[in-house]
């Protein structure tokens, strides 16, 4: 996974998509440190990611950074899948209306297409992952 990660990572311009400013790192290696197999490492990265996309706001580069956040979703530790549902009710929180830029629509309908996928999580026999999953289904 980590070498076709990789690849897919590299394809994606990641300099037209604003991440925030407080951020040291950026969101193509966060992303590879957050599907790591070492806990300790992906946690940092979970932190990490936080700073990056979710720092005061939610930034554009959550668009292009979701599809990876999804598969390391579906292969990460609970603890690690806790972080990145934290981040996707984050992204649940941008605008959804006409005034709503495109990039903030498209990132809801992206996140409402993962519906059943949220679903299948909700029932995860870890408790702290079945209680955010439910609580993102109840916004999106």
């Amino acid at each position: 996974m980590a070498d076709a990660m990789w690849m897919k990572l590299r394809k994606v311009p990641w300099e037209k998509y604003k991440m925030s400013p407080s951020s040291k790192k950026q969101v193509p290696r966060i992303l590879e440190a957050l599907a790591s197999r070492k806990g300790a490492r992906a946690m940092k990265a979970g932190h990490d990611m936080w700073v990056a996309l979710c720092s005061g706001q939610v930034w554009p580069a959550a668009e292009p950074a979701f599809p990876f956040l999804v598969d390391i979703l579906g292969i990460a530790q609970p603890e690690v899948q806790g972080e990145v549902l934290d981040l996707f009710l984050k992204f649940a929180t941008v605008p959804n209306d006409e005034d709503a830029e495109e990039w903030q629509k498209r990132l809801r309908m992206i996140l409402s297409n993962e519906h059943r996928f949220m679903t299948k999580l909700s029932h995860s026999r870890d408790e702290i992952v079945a209680e955010k999953a439910e609580k993102l289904l109840a916004v999106i």
